[in-house]
């Protein structure tokens, strides 16, 4: 009997849950409204926050690919057996470095940011990635 009821109890409640799941939570951002002059200054913010990360995975990358090709060109040898799998470790991790450095700078580079500023001031929406990065603390004023 014990087993019947759970589910029964469950599927009754499904329907209150999902009326109640619809609306939104109150946040800082849901209830604020900013001009569009507010909200530029905060991508902008957001932009060059998120931009200086790449240029140091993009350059450790760089140097770690190289120092790994270095290693791989040099002569066979027994005793360089240990360095050969070091270099290839370095230019795998290396590469992920690099791509990743890239993958950012491009998504949160200055070319970036003046495409979505003048769409924005067109009057389109941010775009999703935007959107989802903002934080209060970025609408703050501040001088850059």
């Amino acid at each position: 009997m014990r087993y019947l009821l759970l589910p029964m109890l469950l599927l009754s409640a499904a329907p209150a849950l999902a009326q109640t799941a619809a609306v939104l939570p109150p946040g800082p951002l849901n209830n604020a409204r900013y001009s569009p002059a507010d909200t530029l200054r905060a991508v902008r913010h957001l932009f060059q926050q998120r931009g200086k990360g790449g240029d140091g995975y993009l350059d450790g990358g760089s140097a770690l690919v190289g120092q790994g090709i270095a290693g791989l060109l040099q002569p066979r040898d027994t005793t360089l057996a240990d360095r050969r799998i070091e270099a290839r470790q370095n230019v795998l991790f290396g590469g992920l470095m690099a791509g990743y450095g890239l993958f950012h700078t491009q998504r949160f580079g200055p070319g970036r940011y003046a495409q979505v500023a003048a769409a924005y001031a067109q009057g389109e929406p941010l775009p999703a990635y935007v959107r989802r990065r903002l934080k209060p603390k970025y609408f703050r004023y501040r001088s850059f």
